[in-house]
């Protein structure tokens, strides 16, 4: 059997630090590398973990904490917006009855509840590091770090994102292609009546929606159709993002803009898709997460995407066998599900830009994903 004891994750988001967990329970040693300093700031405000997320953290005994840490609902509001209710929507439990439909979390209450578990059970993150170089063969890789470093691994985990590096040295051809609209977003504190997502549309745009991601917090965001290439720095986000709440009479939104005036923080960030085929990995290397599939937000998969893959990886790796099998049973249980995501999310994303999809379409695509994703993987 080629054993896997030593791997190198680079990525310390939430797939990377999800698969630090998952292999340090197969009786892995793991080290993690994150190019950010440490402090630094995350990217992103909040997010929703669907079901099936839950379910997936459960197998590594965190889906309880991460619940606790967030909003648990099994609906969210449809809403006009003037903010009247339309409907409000049931959403399925893809995860089984034993977890929410969804949970919103503050990202970085997710990420702390991650990187306190890796940690615990004995990972070594280090620091303003990447890869610089590496080189594999039958046995294993060896690893030259940008600070000058050297190591030998038998498995490389690129955890690192849309924009990864590590894709990049392998699949130079496979990079985000521009779905057709960007998303502004905006942390606020959470109105008292905001219990679950609100969701309004009929406006001038897309879709406007605020999400309430602990007891005090919510983030508000706007999605429009945009050209490729726009661009609004952070810096003088949030004045833009007040802009575009302008029509939006909705008293959930409106409680919202004295705190984007006063605070002045928000994002743009155009929305983009990706699907790395027929296999992610290369040598002793493989990809998980953005770095290997990603699509617009639309479906709320990307970090469930992630946590699966994570966990499905120490799942093969733990199994006799090749390694080239291992990898291949990974792949064979991973493409399909992560494929329909991404197709699926980038479909609705461009029928909303182009407004050529029927509710009935819409209706269709959204049940499909859900009836698929409430499987085992």
């Amino acid at each position: 059997m080629d054993e896997v004891k030593d791997v190198l994750v680079v990525g310390a988001g939430i797939g990377g630090l999800t698969a630090a967990i998952a292999l340090q329970d197969i009786g892995v040693r793991v080290e993690v590398l994150e190019i950010r300093q440490e402090g630094a700031g995350l990217p992103g405000v909040g997010l929703s973990m669907q079901g099936n997320m839950l379910a997936a953290l459960d197998r590594v005994g965190l889906a309880q904490a991460c619940i606790e840490a967030g909003m648990p609902s099994n609906h969210l509001n449809i809403r006009r917006p003037d903010g009247n209710l339309i409907a409000p929507q049931p959403l399925p439990q893809m995860g089984g009855p034993g977890y929410p439909a969804t949970v919103g979390v503050a990202r970085a209450a997710l990420h702390d509840i991650l990187l306190s578990e890796a940690l615990r059970r004995g990972a070594h993150l280090r620091y303003g590091i990447s890869v610089e170089a590496f080189e594999s063969d039958d046995g294993g890789i060896d690893v030259r770090l940008t600070n000058g470093d050297v190591g030998r691994y038998d498995l490389v985990v690129g955890a690192d994102g849309l924009y990864s590096r590590l894709r990049e040295k392998l699949f130079p051809d496979v990079r985000p292609v521009y779905c057709g609209q960007s998303v502004w977003r905006a942390a606020v504190p959470r109105p008292v009546e905001c219990e679950t997502s609100e969701l309004h549309f009929g406006g001038r745009h897309g879709v406007v929606g605020l999400c309430p991601i602990s007891a005090n917090d919510a983030y508000v965001y706007v999605v429009q159709s945009a050209p490729e290439g726009a661009f609004h720095p952070d810096d003088s986000a949030a004045p833009t993002l007040v802009e575009r709440l302008q029509g939006y009479d909705s008293p959930i939104l409106q409680q919202c803009i004295p705190h984007l005036l006063a605070s002045g923080q928000a994002s743009f960030r155009p929305l983009e898709g990706l699907l790395l085929e027929p296999v992610w990995h290369e040598g002793r290397v493989v990809l998980i997460g953005d770095a290997a599939h990603s699509g617009p937000p639309v479906l709320a998969q990307g970090a469930a995407m992630a946590v699966e893959d994570a966990i499905v990886l120490a799942e093969e790796l733990s199994r006799p066998g090749p390694f080239r099998q291992r990898m291949e049973s990974f792949m064979a249980r991973r493409l399909p599900r992560a494929s329909l995501v991404v197709r699926n999310s980038i479909y609705l994303c461009e029928q909303e830009v182009n407004h050529t999809a029927t509710p009935e379409d819409v209706g269709r695509i959204m049940r499909e994903t859900q009836e698929a994703l409430s499987k085992p993987f």
